[in-house]
């Protein structure tokens, strides 16, 4: 497998190449092997795809700019399936970013506004998860529930008992 994924790696293919990094004797300028990158455990999808079909970087860059403009309008102004289309076809520029340079939250935000929006955050996560995430966390806090209604029940019963200690 190994020969392999280095053809793969050599031919331009992304994914592959995201974990490849040699550093050797021969290579020693060479980046670590998967450097800030964490082994994808189980259930976890670590990959960079490939641009659509007759796209590039620059047109991308294009389209991600016009998303922002159309963001930063008034509620009544914006294109939202404009903004959605957008977003799907930016996918790939989107997750090369973040694999590659691990940008913080804070330039996220400035170069990806609509990303936080919580419409866009939900298929954010199903293209990368293909789950449902409304659906995972309520089903989760359902899974919890009695435990947690048991745990604020007796914080809530100490907090009375010393509040009425204090009087």
């Amino acid at each position: 497998m190994g020969n392999y994924r280095t053809k793969l790696s050599r031919s331009g293919i992304k994914d592959v190449a995201v974990n490849l990094g040699k550093h050797s004797r021969t290579n020693p300028e060479g980046a670590a092997s998967r450097l800030n990158i964490k082994r994808p455990r189980r259930g976890e999808i670590n990959f960079l795809p490939i641009y659509p079909h007759g796209e590039t970087k620059d047109t991308l860059e294009r389209q991600r700019l016009e998303m922002v403009e159309q963001f930063k309008r008034t509620l009544m102004e914006r294109d939202l399936i404009l903004i959605h289309q957008h977003m799907q076809h930016t996918f790939a520029l989107r997750r090369e970013e973040i694999v590659s340079s691990a940008p913080p939250i804070a330039k996220m935000k400035e170069r990806w506004p609509v990303f936080f929006h919580e419409a866009q955050l939900y298929c954010e996560f199903h293209r990368i998860t293909n789950q449902n995430l409304p659906f995972s966390f309520f089903a989760a806090l359902h899974k919890y529930k009695p435990q947690l209604l048991k745990l604020y029940k007796k914080r809530k019963t100490g907090n009375l008992v010393r509040r009425w200690k204090n009087y």
